[in-house]
């Protein structure tokens, strides 16, 4: 079961949902009884997030030392790529025992099925991870559900957006494809199987669709990070009593980037590199729920 697979099951907002958590770092259960199934999903997530680095528990590192030697580029150079961490099935429950933050990790868990069971587990992990996005997947029945918070009070213009453009852009591909080669192939007197089975694009969407949406993960990474420069030296005039602050209007049309609200971005730029900004947008204010969650998954 891959992500895209996946998409096609769930309701927009949980799709949603998923982009939401991946980008916001907020930790990521994926739980099943088939454990092949769940470490190629946590794979699938994991190469969504392709501007981070990814480190693999009980393989890149077995302890909290050498987890926090490994990030520590993070809290001293801005330029150094943002790590996020994997951790197969076979070695949750030994990740849960070493650490106390989770912050953007993809966690697997092999159980059983069966409701109190399931409620069981969903309340160890709440015991140890305050906010966390829970994904069951068993016999190809798909649940999501954000545990620690209301997901209704979440701004998810810019992953439909997204979600919407995938799927756009992917028939639109598809349609120019088909269009190029029934233009070859008219005047031939092909038989209708063959016709049939080069006019079939349905193997190649998922690649179109997963480079669709790294192409658009890339460009909000990529006008949030400029937003980041952008506040950076604001903060640094505001340290020397220079009191400045710029219009939302005014950063979007600099950092040439219109897809997600002012807000969404500064959220994002918090949870990948550190930093509030809030305080420098004329009139802003935070209105994302999960900045009050962050001291329960950062």
């Amino acid at each position: 079961m891959n992500f895209f697979n996946l998409l096609e099951k769930l309701k927009r907002n949980d799709s949603s949902l998923i982009l939401y958590c991946l980008l916001d770092r907020v930790p990521i259960i994926v739980y099943g009884d088939n454990q092949e199934e769940i470490d190629n999903f946590l794979i699938d997530l994991s190469d969504l997030i392709h501007f981070r680095k990814e480190l693999v528990f009980y393989t890149d590192f077995i302890s909290e030392i050498e987890y926090n030697e490994l990030i520590q580029n993070e809290h001293i150079d801005y330029n150094s790529q943002r790590i996020h961490i994997r951790c197969p099935s076979n070695v949750a429950l030994k990740a849960l025992n070493c650490f106390d933050q989770y912050n953007s990790w993809l966690i697997g868990f092999e159980i059983s099925r069966g409701y109190d069971k399931i409620i069981q587990f969903i309340n160890s992990i709440k015991k140890k991870i305050g906010c966390f996005l829970a994904i069951s997947i068993f016999n190809d029945l798909i649940e999501v559900k954000l545990e620690g918070i209301n997901y209704k009070f979440l701004d998810f213009d810019l992953e439909h957006e997204i979600l919407q453009k995938i799927s756009e852009d992917t028939e639109q591909s598809v349609i120019k494809m088909k269009r190029v080669l029934s233009e070859k192939i008219k005047s031939e007197n092909f038989d209708d199987d063959l016709i049939k089975l080069l006019l079939d694009f349905e193997s190649e969407k998922e690649i179109l669709k997963r480079n669709i949406l790294k192409k658009e993960i890339q460009n909000f990474y990529s006008g949030s990070k400029r937003a980041f420069f952008i506040f950076s030296r604001l903060n640094l005039l505001n340290n020397i009593n220079m009191n400045t602050k710029i219009g939302s209007k005014t950063l979007l049309e600099t950092i040439d980037y219109a897809n997600a609200s002012i807000e969404r971005i500064i959220s994002f730029i918090e949870k990948e590199w550190g930093e509030d900004f809030s305080n420098l947008i004329e009139n802003g204010k935070k209105v994302n729920a999960l900045d009050s969650m962050q001291s329960l998954w950062g």
